[in-house]
């Protein structure tokens, strides 16, 4: 293994491995722009050169491969003027724009220009070359080429990642662009990740666009919820508004976030989500929609059947399993068998709930019948009341029309809302409420919340407990963890 000296700390390291990611393991920080840990080495943008000693001129920390004995120098006198050479020639075109840049604020060519250069531009502003800006490309990207310092993370990401290739540089030496290649759009899965790895404002997220100043906004870590992926993530956040999900990397399961995963946020603030109950259509306050409920409940007796969710967090279906319990029915369910695997080779899985693996787990201490078996008990009207999850009643729906079975479901929206529900309480999102998640390969995902639910909007378990009184079954759940404390003494 050899061993490399980086500004008079020694280390050593793997075959392969190059300047830049010794300097890292060391601590020291090399300034880049075209380097991806995820993409190829493209060794372009230059910003990452250092001193070698016996070397005859600088090189790119990037693609140099660490060799044994190996001297470097980060911080000498010809590498800070490089850099700011460098610097120079990255911003003699560049347009004027921070103050309305959605990069501001994170941006590499602020950063670094307040780091190595803070030297004054020698190039006078009518002699900037102008390139086309504000362009739509795709659903959910703008291009603005004026501000492009032709890095190429975006078109090695489409040509390496999502393999799709949509994004090529176009001509040659000063004239060079990043455009769609011809006939292509760029729509695939994943393209925000594009925004993401844009080190400057040339790629921006329209859904983001103008939304917020990313100086403003909170972090909390979360999990997408989009699938069985399980895909860890950022929520970025001000006075109770979610602006944007942001991929956490982790080697268990992302680097990346899928598009769709990153919108899942929108069902918070949409102008479906509920705030009352519903019952046949008819919007009502959470109260009575609880007795209503409670009364048909009662009503059915034994007949009611009770159908946990994959789409509901592990102590959210406990809850329903003690409600199950202390109605006395042997009709509930939390037997949720998707095929799993990665659907698309990057992230988007086979399975498309959050939580099959989690409601798994309160079938092993709970029991219950199989969806099949419950399915076919609502089918023949054996079970007359279906309590559910609005998602996982769409998991029965041909029983539910066969039946005609009276169906109480709880939803966060009411697009969720199955056709021909009886009545629908609503519940706090995850985004509002704690819940654990598993996902298919095991791992945990613990959930706090990041902002507050709507005003009178309540957690899973406690619309669960609330119903449950009404009907005359006490489970004395104060939190979610009593949810799985009851479930335990079980």
């Amino acid at each position: 293994m050899p061993k490399i000296t980086i500004d008079g700390k020694t280390l050593e390291v793997a075959k392969g491995t190059s300047v830049l990611e010794a300097a890292q393991l060391l601590g020291v920080y090399i300034p880049r722009y075209c380097y991806h840990p995820k993409l190829s080495v493209s060794g372009n943008c230059r910003m990452c050169l250092v001193e070698v000693e016996k070397a005859p001129k600088l090189l790119t920390a990037c693609s140099t491969e660490a060799a044994d004995g190996m001297v470097v120098r980060t911080d000498s006198d010809k590498v800070k003027t490089a850099r700011r050479d460098v610097l120079e020639f990255l911003l003699i075109n560049h347009p004027l724009d921070c103050p309305i840049c959605d990069q501001a604020g994170e941006c590499g060519l602020q950063d670094y220009y307040m780091d190595y250069s803070r030297a004054k531009s020698r190039f006078a502003a009518e002699d900037k070359v102008r390139r086309q800006k504000r362009r739509v490309l795709g659903p959910h990207l703008v291009l603005d080429n004026e501000r492009c310092i032709l890095c190429t993370r975006c078109v090695r990401f489409c040509s390496e990642v999502t393999k799709t290739s949509e994004l090529d540089v176009m001509e040659r030496a000063d004239h060079s662009y990043i455009d769609l290649k011809e006939g292509r759009s760029l729509d695939n899965n994943y393209t925000l990740n594009i925004a993401d790895i844009c080190p400057v404002g040339a790629w921006t997220s329209r859904d983001f666009r103008f939304k917020s100043r990313v100086w403003f906004l909170k972090k909390a870590p979360v999990a997408c919820l989009g699938c069985a992926t399980g895909c860890l993530a950022e929520a970025h956040h001000n006075e109770n508004v979610i602006y944007r999900l942001l991929p956490r990397p982790n080697a268990e399961t992302n680097t990346w976030l899928c598009d769709r995963g990153r919108m899942t946020y929108k069902a918070v603030q949409a102008g479906d989500r509920l705030a009352k109950g519903v019952i046949k259509n008819g919007l009502i306050d959470l109260e009575p929609a609880l007795r209503e409920a409670a009364t048909r409940i009662d009503e059915a007796k034994a007949a009611v059947g009770v159908l946990g969710s994959p789409w509901l967090s592990v102590e959210d279906n406990a809850a329903l399993a003690l409600l199950a319990a202390g109605m006395k029915t042997a009709n509930f369910c939390f037997d949720f068998k998707f095929e799993t695997g990665i659907a698309d080779g990057i992230l988007v899985n086979k399975d498309p709930s959050p939580n099959a693996a989690g409601a798994a787990r309160v079938k092993a201490v709970r029991g219950g019948l199989e969806l099949q078996a419950f399915a076919a008990k609502v089918a023949s009207g054996e079970i007359k009341t279906v309590l559910a999850e609005a998602r996982a009643a769409g998991l029965i729906k041909d029983a539910l029309k066969t039946s005609g079975a009276r169906l109480i479901t709880f939803a966060t929206n009411k697009g969720d809302i199955p056709a021909g529900a009886y009545a629908t309480l609503p519940y706090a999102s995850y985004f509002e409420t704690a819940g654990t998640f598993v996902n298919y390969q095991g791992f945990e995902r613990r959930l706090e919340p990041v902002v507050a639910a709507p005003e009178g909007v309540k957690p899973f378990w406690a619309v669960v407990n609330k119903l449950g009184a009404y009907s005359g079954v006490l489970l004395r759940l104060d939190s979610a963890d009593d949810a799985m404390r009851g479930l335990e003494k079980k």
